[in-house]
């Protein structure tokens, strides 16, 4: 048998109306058995494989599944692991045991090596242009751009006393609250790539606020909460601008 792998885009929200759109796309080239696999340890009691439409009539949320085609006719099969959040999530399953340790991704294995490459290329685009784009070029450039900003503010502070636009530019008396202003755009502009959901949602993404998450974080749900990422994130740049400090870098 032959197989090979492709990595699904992390910037795109996929909702039910896609999973019944791609369900009807498998049946029709060829795969006869089309189910979900969930993982076994929030299942419970439950059965961890069920028929793709029992799983879109479920219209329930899981951090990642697994979904699994197959062609009996030609001895071929294509696993797609989606995977939401990083919450612990384990399946009985030889090519995706975890949906926690490892990125959104396509799985094709058949007979025939030709086969494999284009059901492999096909599906690859066909990922990556259906569902909803979240998070465009621009964006990330902008996130980037608000990390590196927020990163030097820090280490401008530590080393020279006042801020990053204050320090470039001693002429400028306002340069004081510019810090302040693009400091605040920065975190805003981080948070929000941190709380933009992609993924697989058969409903709605949860919608959040600082106080919901706030409350979440309190209860000890700190995984793939946007406000406990931030904080990490100050608190990353702090530190680094102290051990930078510490070691006369600065």
């Amino acid at each position: 048998m032959f197989s090979a792998r492709k990595r699904i885009s992390i910037s795109r929200l996929y909702d039910k109306d896609f999973l019944s759109q791609l369900g009807r796309d498998l049946s029709e080239a060829g795969f006869d058995r089309i189910t979900v696999k969930l993982p076994y340890n929030l299942v419970g009691t439950e059965k961890h494989e069920i028929e793709l439409q029992e799983f879109i009539e479920r219209e329930r949320n899981y951090p990642s599944i697994i979904l699994s085609a197959i062609s009996t006719e030609r001895d071929e099969s294509i696993k797609v692991l989606f995977v939401n959040i990083s919450r612990k999530a384990h399946f009985f399953d030889d090519t995706f045991p975890s949906g926690h340790s490892e990125p959104s991704e396509i799985f094709v294995q058949s007979r025939d090596p030709a086969r494999v490459f284009s059901l492999v290329g096909f599906f690859g685009d066909y990922f990556g242009k259906k569902g909803q784009k979240r998070k465009s070029g621009v964006s990330l450039i902008l996130y980037f751009l608000a990390l590196f900003f927020f990163v030097a503010q820090f280490l401008s502070l530590i080393g020279n006393g006042t801020g990053f636009l204050s320090a470039s530019n001693q002429t400028f008396q306002y340069s004081i609250y510019l810090d302040v202003f693009f400091t605040i755009v920065a975190l805003i502009v981080i948070f929000s790539s941190y709380k933009t959901p992609t993924g697989l949602y058969v409903n709605p993404p949860p919608k959040s606020n600082v106080v919901t998450l706030a409350k979440r974080a309190l209860h000890g749900q700190v995984m793939d909460n946007p406000l406990v990422s931030l904080i990490v994130t100050v608190v990353a740049a702090l530190i680094t601008a102290l051990i930078l400090k510490l070691l006369n870098l600065l």
